[in-house]
């Protein structure tokens, strides 16, 4: 990667990608996406966000039991309709109750996406970073720490970006 290109994309999972430009997922291949998601009662909901229908992935997320999961992807919706403020505070919700446990390091790689929304990159830098040591001193699957890795990057490529203009 140079300064003047985004870390490359990264495959998530079957049929699906991180991109590299905005570190949000997108389906590439939706049979296989499909294929991967069958055991998974939130995979309506997932393939709407992931295939940007933000709006239609809240209406199938809102039937859905309260799980910090729920919760997460409602917060990603909100992100990805401008709601930055409600997703950040969601994700600070999160945060409180998930300080700790397996799912901090996911939670505050998702906070560090919803402060870029926000025009927050500095912040966003550091939740990426505190993501990537959580998951490394935990001996996350490559796959996990490839995903904060690439935030991580393209955070710091946005920083530079912002203080050399």
């Amino acid at each position: 990667m140079t300064d003047a290109e985004p870390p490359a994309d990264i495959e998530g999972g079957p049929g699906w990608i991180i991109k590299g430009t905005t570190l949000l997922p997108r389906i590439t291949d939706l049979d296989a996406f499909r294929a991967g998601m069958t055991a998974d009662p939130l995979a309506d909901a997932v393939e709407a966000l992931w295939s940007g229908d933000a709006v239609r992935a809240r209406e199938l997320l809102h039937t859905a039991d309260p799980s910090v999961r729920v919760r997460a992807l409602l917060a990603d919706c909100a992100r990805d309709l401008g709601e930055t403020d409600q997703a950040l505070q969601t994700y600070a919700d999160l945060l409180a109750e998930c300080t700790g446990t397996p799912w901090e390091p996911v939670l505050r790689q998702h906070h560090g996406k919803a402060l870029l929304a926000a025009g927050r990159v500095e912040e966003a830098l550091a939740e990426f970073e505190v993501a990537y040591e959580q998951r490394a001193a935990a001996g996350a699957p490559a796959d996990l720490l490839a995903s904060s890795a690439q935030a991580r990057d393209r955070a710091r490529q946005l920083v530079a970006a912002q203080s050399a203009s």
